[in-house]
């Protein structure tokens, strides 16, 4: 990430969300809802859809929801490489007269918040695997439980 995002404020206009200076108008962006954990993408998500008002995107209020965990992301190419101006996990905090506010949290928040906890189970052994042996990771699982 070349920029620090630790609070995202999107501004409201009636029933819509403007979207963020973070927007690379030419690039690839998304905003998605977490779900849960998948096993091929890391994260289960709902990307949500944006709609035009004039020669605007904006995304719909009633996608927002207090307590709800997001990806966003803003990604562009230039000269055949891959340049990303934002890709986080936020949380949305607050929803106001005037904005949507999202704070950025840690993949170990959204891990913890996250209720499938079989699923986290099987992430982390994933990622256990990936820096240890098998039977280096059996004893740990024995030691640690």
């Amino acid at each position: 990430m070349t920029e620090n995002f630790d609070q995202i404020r999107m501004e409201i206009h009636s029933c819509f969300v403007r979207k963020h200076e973070y927007w690379e108008n030419r690039g690839k962006n998304w905003i998605a809802r977490i779900t849960g954990l998948d096993e091929r993408y890391g994260y289960k998500r709902e990307f949500l859809e944006t709609t035009s008002v004039g020669r605007e995107k904006v995304f719909l209020l009633e996608d927002f929801c207090v307590g709800d965990i997001y990806e966003i992301a803003s990604m562009h190419s230039r000269g055949g490489i891959i340049h990303v101006g934002l890709r986080d996990t936020f949380v949305c905090t607050e929803i106001t007269e005037t904005h949507v506010v999202l704070e950025c949290i840690s993949q170990e928040e959204v891990l913890e918040r996250c209720n499938d906890q079989g699923k986290v189970a099987v992430n982390l052994v994933q990622q256990l695997l990936r820096i240890v042996t098998k039977d280096e990771a059996v004893e740990l699982i024995q030691v640690y439980g």
